[in-house]
């Protein structure tokens, strides 16, 4: 039996606060003390996710997407799948997965997806436009498979992709890049780069659809092999070419692409940097050497 008296009272009180100061401690009343992470979201409406057609590019026309805004992604594994994102998507855990989603820009971020901090996301049957400060998709450690970069604008200095280490970019297509940016793909490699199967169309108007600029300090911090083949590349002053601070740089690939006609100056400008082999324009015409 509990009795009223002062001393007993206060003895309770004493004891209360003591248990309260242990299960706060302890992680008991953290939902009353911080707030719960962010949850992944899911959108029923999309339906369970189905391989596209072995051609299909960018999220399919008849999918139903969910609406939301922009976000980061600090959940590893999450898979973000049917959303129609305005602004863009942020990712700093491992692993992440964005499929079956449209990324459209309004101005406020860097880019459409873009990792940081150690992230890392493969992209799949995605399309990323609107209007961005910096690319469509950037960073290191992502994979982009069957992903549409289109009608992308903003700053003059706008790149549809930025490639930093440990990216693959493959059977993909980038095209209508708005502005005067220098490259539709910017290669800035430090190691294990693939760029396979893609259609990068830079259309007139100046830059490249490929350039290969690797800063000096990523190609110290993660060396390796540089490999563009397997693509078919339009438009540019040069379609593809070296960019200034690429000397020295070694194990760099560019075999099999394919090269349409409408360069203003040539197809290629890669000055005794690269192993060059197999490249043609559309025609089956034969190229010349890697340009000046």
């Amino acid at each position: 039996m509990v009795q009223v008296g002062g001393g007993t009272v206060g003895a309770a009180r004493a004891i209360l606060a003591a248990l309260i100061t242990a299960a706060a401690a302890g992680g008991m009343l953290a939902g009353l003390r911080d707030e719960a992470p962010a949850a992944v979201p899911t959108c029923v409406q999309a339906g369970p996710y189905a391989p596209p057609a072995p051609d299909s590019v960018g999220v399919p026309d008849d999918l139903p997407l969910c609406r939301i805004s922009a976000l980061t992604v600090s959940e590893p594994g999450a898979v973000l799948d049917g959303l129609e994102v305005a602004g863009g998507i942020v990712v700093e855990a491992r692993d992440v997965v964005v499929r079956r989603s449209r990324v459209t820009g309004d101005g406020t971020l860097p880019a459409g997806i873009r990792t940081v901090d150690g992230g890392s996301v493969r992209i799949e049957d995605t399309t990323v436009t609107g209007d961005f400060t910096e690319a469509g998709v950037e960073g290191a450690d992502w994979t982009a498979e069957r992903v549409e970069l289109a009608g992308l604008r903003g700053d003059p200095d706008l790149t549809g992709a930025r490639l930093g280490p440990g990216v693959t970019l493959r059977n993909s297509w980038l095209h209508d890049l708005a502005g005067s940016g220098d490259a539709l793909a910017l290669v800035a490699p430090a190691g294990d780069v693939l760029v396979e199967g893609n259609r990068i169309e830079r259309g007139p108007g100046g830059g490249s659809a490929v350039v290969v600029d690797p800063p000096p300090a990523w190609r110290a911090e993660r060396p390796g092999a540089v490999v563009i083949r397997g693509n078919e590349l339009g438009g540019g002053d040069y379609t593809l070419r070296l960019g200034e601070t690429s000397d020295g740089l070694s194990d760099l690939w560019i075999t099999g692409n394919r090269f349409r006609r409408d360069a203003a100056v040539g197809p290629l400008r890669v000055p005794g940097e690269a192993d060059l082999a197999d490249n043609l324009f559309v025609d089956g015409g034969l190229l010349g050497g890697g340009g000046g």
